[in-house]
C-alpha cells in the first residue's frame, strides 16, 4: 500500500505493518501508528476514536494525558504516538507481564489502572454522548445478563462445564447495574494496556469507547486476573464517588462468560482459555 496517498504530515519511509485489526492496516513509522481504515464505515470509526480522543486530552488531568492514545484523523486515516512500553499480554510465549510481576508491582498496576479508569470516568458525559449520538454509533455493551437474548439456563450450564462443576452461578447471582453511566473504554484487556517498567503507561484502543454503567470497565480485568480486578475496584471506591460492588462485578463476568461461551461453542481454544481462567477464578475467590 502507497502511504504517500493518505496525506500524513510526515515521512512514511520505513513504514513497518503491524496488526490492525479486522477493521484497519496498521503501520509502524518511527514513533507513530498509522492505522488505514479497510471500508467506509471503518472511516467514520476512525473519526469517532479521534474525537473521543480529543476530549480525553481537554479534561484529563494533565499527568494523565499521556496515558491514552492522542489521535489524529485526517478525513483518509488516523495516526498518534505510540505509547512507550509494551502490551500486559506479552511477557514471553507462556505467560503474561502481570504473571511475572511480585505483589508489589501486581498492587502499584492495579493503583495505576484505577486511577486512569477513575479519571476517564470523569469525564462529562454529556459530551461524551454528543459524539457517540452524533455518529449513531452503540458501543458495544458487555452487559449481556439485562439483554432479552440472555438465556441464563445456558450461561449457568456452560459455567457448571467449564469449571468442573465447582461454579453456580445460583450462587453468584446478583441484579446487574444499570446506573453509573460513564464514558467506559468498553474493551479494556491485557491486550489494551500498555507496561513499562512494570508501571501502566498507557490504555490504546478507544474504539469500542462509549457510555455505558461503569461496571463494564472491569469485566475484562477477570480475564487476566481475578485478583487484579478486586485490587483495581477497591482502590478505584477509594477514589470514587461511585463505588464498584465486588459481588456484582464476579457475577457480571461469570454470566457473561457463560453468555460468550454459548456464543463460541464451535471454538474450542477459547473454551481452554476460558478454563485456565476460571481455575484462577476459583482460587482468588476461595481465599
Amino acid at each position: 500500500m502507497n502511504l504517500s496517498n493518505f496525506d500524513l504530515p510526515f515521512s512514511t519511509e520505513n513504514a513497518v505493518e503491524i496488526s490492525g485489526g479486522s477493521r484497519s492496516r496498521g503501520y509502524r513509522i518511527g514513533n507513530r501508528i498509522v492505522r488505514i481504515p479497510l471500508r467506509d464505515d471503518s472511516l467514520m470509526e476512525q473519526k469517532r476514536e479521534s474525537e473521543i480522543s480529543a476530549l480525553m486530552q481537554k479534561y484529563l488531568p494533565d499527568c494523565l494525558k499521556s496515558k491514552v492514545t492522542n489521535i489524529q484523523f485526517n478525513d483518509k486515516c488516523s495516526y498518534h504516538q505510540a505509547i512507550k512500553g509494551s502490551l500486559l499480554e506479552n511477557f514471553n510465549e507462556k505467560t503474561n507481564a502481570y504473571d511475572s510481576m511480585n505483589p508489589e508491582q501486581r498492587h502499584q498496576l492495579a493503583v495505576d489502572i484505577a486511577e486512569l479508569l477513575a479519571a476517564i470516568h470523569q469525564i462529562p458525559i454529556h459530551k461524551a454522548q454528543a459524539i457517540t449520538q452524533k455518529y449513531a454509533k452503540a458501543c458495544r455493551n458487555e452487559n449481556k445478563t439485562e439483554l432479552a437474548d440472555f438465556d441464563y439456563t445456558s450461561a449457568k450450564e456452560n459455567i457448571l462445564d467449564a469449571s468442573n462443576g465447582k461454579i453456580n452461578l445460583d450462587t453468584f447471582k446478583t441484579a446487574i447495574p444499570t446506573d453509573g453511566l460513564a464514558l467506559c473504554h468498553n474493551d479494556l484487556h491485557a491486550g489494551n494496556m500498555i507496561i513499562k517498567d512494570n508501571r501502566l503507561n498507557g490504555f490504546i484502543d478507544f474504539g469500542e469507547a462509549g457510555i455505558n454503567p461503569r461496571i463494564n470497565d472491569f469485566f475484562h480485568l477477570y480475564r487476566l486476573d481475578r485478583n487484579l480486578a478486586v485490587d483495581v475496584i477497591k482502590e478505584y471506591n477509594k477514589i470514587s464517588d461511585y463505588k464498584i460492588d465486588i459481588k456484582v462485578a464476579d457475577y457480571q463476568f461469570l454470566s457473561n462468560t457463560g453468555y460468550t461461551l454459548e456464543k463460541r461453542k464451535n471454538q474450542p481454544l477459547f473454551e481452554l482459555e476460558v478454563v485456565k481462567v476460571l481455575k484462577k477464578f476459583i482460587s482468588s475467590y476461595q481465599k
